[in-house]
């Protein structure tokens, strides 16, 4: 299969237009959101008050074409706390794992999907000291990343 960029059209040399079609909907994702592309994502990690050595996490995931649209996550980590909303319009996923104490392997795992609209409130008990990762993402893939210690 030979694909060919014509100013706006492309097209696809062997393949009718449905099989085009059908192409592009076989990718994992692309149904369900907006593609990669117009997705921006950014992660904040601050010093956590009163919880030397901790941090909180900010992760964010917003459309490059409307900053209105998005989701976020937010862990506290003198709480241990986290805060999950979502009003992008689109189901979002959000996974919060920490490490076994010498921070070899993950030793548990939280993940929640939302749909657009909701938000979230969950406490945990994390072994002090651990490492965190927090993450945001659409299905198709785009997803915003933070770390830190608990």
């Amino acid at each position: 299969m030979r694909i060919i960029k014509k100013s706006t059209l492309t097209s696809v040399v062997g393949l009718t237009t449905t099989a085009v079609a059908a192409l592009v909907l076989a990718v994992p994702g692309t149904a369900q959101a907006a593609p990669s592309a117009y997705w921006k994502v950014d992660c904040d990690k601050s010093a956590a008050t009163n919880d030397p050595g901790a941090h909180d996490l900010l992760a964010t995931i917003w459309r490059s074409n409307d900053a209105t649209k998005g989701a976020r996550a937010s862990f506290k980590a003198s709480s241990e706390t986290l805060s999950i909303s979502n009003w992008s319009r689109a189901m979002m996923g959000y996974k919060l794992q920490w490490t076994t104490a010498n921070g070899s392997r993950i030793e548990r795992t939280w993940e929640f999907d939302l749909g657009s609209g909701g938000s979230k409130t969950v406490d945990f008990e994390i072994p002090e000291g651990r490492t965190v990762y927090l993450s945001v993402g659409t299905p198709g893939g785009s997803t915003a990343h933070c770390s830190g210690k608990a």
